[in-house]
Parts: structure tokens; sequence; C-alpha cells
């Protein structure tokens, strides 16, 4: 018999674990060409289930509909200048995210997910343009790096602000 809280964290956890298999089902799927497309279109995918995921946690949030819907925009409108406009828009999911999750804390699972899809979008458009090199710069090392080092701050950030009751189950 299921328990009631392992329900709970299911139904929390279902928008995040919808953008993580969609986008990652999205990238692995894509032609090599098609890979810097196909990874804004899972952060697309993402935005939108990070939006569900606070609806679930807060409910509905209408002043956060703007941000959301500019934001949508913006990456939608990325995949108009290709690699470069892949670049672009990781640089900037990902120095978002550093701030956000470092700023405020990160208890929502999408806070996690969402810089892992960014750094793939830089590392496929930098590979794409050749803007790469050995060593540190080599597409894919420097992006993880960044990942892990926010990720890790954030992860000390959520804990030293008691923001994981959303996590363990608990209301935020």
């Amino acid at each position: 018999m299921t328990s009631p809280v392992w329900v709970a964290l299911l139904l929390r956890y279902s928008p995040a674990l919808v953008a993580a298999a969609g986008g990652a089902t999205l990238i692995m799927l894509a032609r090599s060409r098609d890979k810097i497309a196909f990874t804004i279109l899972a952060t697309a995918v993402g935005l939108t289930c990070m939006e569900a995921e606070y609806w679930l946690a807060r409910g509905f949030p209408a002043d956060e509909v703007p941000f959301f819907t500019v934001s949508l925009l913006i990456t939608l409108a990325a995949a108009l200048f290709g690699a470069r406009g892949g670049v672009a828009l990781g640089v900037v999911g990902l120095v978002f995210f550093a701030y956000v999750n470092i700023r405020y804390g990160a208890p929502y699972l999408l806070d996690y997910i969402m810089p892992a899809f960014y750094a793939l979008l830089v590392m496929f458009s930098r590979r794409q343009q050749r803007w790469c090199g050995s060593g540190l710069w080599a597409p894919g090392r420097l992006e993880s790096l960044w990942v892990l080092l926010v990720h890790a701050v954030t992860f000390w950030r959520t804990t030293t602000l008691g923001k994981w009751a959303w996590v363990l189950g608990g209301r935020w």
C-alpha cells in the first residue's frame, strides 16, 4: 500500500519528473544538427513545468505570469539565432539560476534540473561554433564545473535558509 507521504511527494515532483524525462528525451533523440534547437525546446518544457511546480507549492502565482511569459518568449526567440542564441540563452539561464538559487535557496527539484539543460545548451552551441579548446575549455567541462560548484553552494544555502521542507514533504 502506498503511503500518503509518497503520493504527495510524487505529486509535488511530477512537473520536475516530466521536465527531466521530457527534456532528456528531446535532447537524446535529436540529430546532431538539431541538438541546439531541441535543447532550447527542453528548456521551454522545463520553464513550463517549473511554473506547474510553483502552482502545486503555492497555488496559482498570478504575479509570476508576466515573467514566465517573457522568459518563454526569450527562450523560443533564441532558437531563431541558432548556436549564438543557444550560447546567449544558456549563459543567461546559468547566471539567472545561480543568482536566484544562491540568493533565495532552491527547495524545488527543477532548480537543480534547469541549470543542467542550460549547461548542455552552452556546450552544444560552443561545440557547433568551435568555441572550444582543450583541457578546461573542452566542451562540457567548464559547464559541468559551473553546475557542480553552483549546486554545491545552492545546496548549502538552501540548508542554511531552512527551505528543505518542500523537498521533504512539508509545507513551504
